[in-house]
């Protein structure tokens, strides 16, 4: 049994590989917690993994402290899966290959066995990540902005009258209202419809291009943004972790 683990900027997502499938799934937001605070979890954990494996884009202290974590608890060593140029027939479309993030890499490989066709790949989180996928594997390029909670904190920090209201709920928009009529809402639907637009835009694009794409989204706010978009999408919350298990090898063309 293998112990996936997605270190992503606010939660962390961990699941166990039986082979067949992904089970004991869980998650927890670590941002502006001390590395062993967020690892935490790990002691709580009721299956014992012989290997560990895990993607971080959050930073080299967390990951020493799920190194440390993992160590104590299981004695099994943690093994880092970073990005690559190529995995099966899914290669990595950035100039310099590092650069591009470890769960990017793993979302998109995921996604492309998931229809082995063109596919966008939406990550909406801390921040809101597009990739493009060709339907013979080519990874295209993405695009990034800030997530939703970002643009609020924006909003908050650097408006006089907004200051206050920006960080507040973050609920769907109901119906087709778009349009606020207090300060709370107007940020509300603006910040999500802003998601929505740049997602939409890249959908667009690719398509206009000819391909025909299958949309994959994940993330912590992706069911904030999901119902928003006008074409058919698939809601993918373990997007990563299923990447992961085929850079690992534990998945055809892995």
């Amino acid at each position: 049994m293998r112990l996936l683990i997605d270190i992503g900027n606010t939660r962390i997502k961990w699941a166990f590989d039986s082979g067949n499938d992904l089970q004991d799934v869980g998650e927890a937001v670590h941002r502006d917690m001390p590395a062993a605070a967020a690892m935490a979890f790990v002691s709580e954990l009721t299956e014992t993994p012989d290997a560990i494996f895990a993607v971080n884009v959050a930073g080299i202290e967390l990951e020493k402290g799920l190194q440390q974590a993992v160590a104590g608890r299981f004695g099994v060593p943690l093994q880092m899966v970073r990005t690559s140029g190529q995995c099966g027939d899914v290669t990595n479309g950035y100039i310099s290959i590092e650069q591009l993030g470890a769960d990017r890499w793993a979302a998109l490989v995921g996604a492309w066995h998931q229809c082995r066709g063109s596919a966008v790949v939406v990550d909406v989180g801390t921040a809101i990540t597009i990739d493009l996928v060709a339907a013979d594997g080519r990874h295209l390029g993405g695009i990034i902005v800030p997530g939703i909670d970002l643009m609020r904190a924006a909003l908050n920090s650097d408006t006089s009258d907004i200051s206050g209201f920006a960080g507040n709920s973050k609920g769907p928009v109901p119906g087709h209202d778009w349009f606020g009529r207090d300060t709370l809402s107007a940020v509300q639907r603006g910040t999500l419809f802003n998601a929505r637009a740049v997602i939409e835009q890249a959908i667009e694009e690719f398509a206009g291009e000819g391909n025909t794409p299958a949309v994959f989204v994940t993330g912590g706010d992706a069911l904030l943004v999901t119902p928003l978009i006008s074409v058919p999408v698939e809601h993918r919350p373990l997007l990563v972790l299923e990447g992961l298990r085929l850079l690992i090898g534990g998945g055809a063309d892995a």
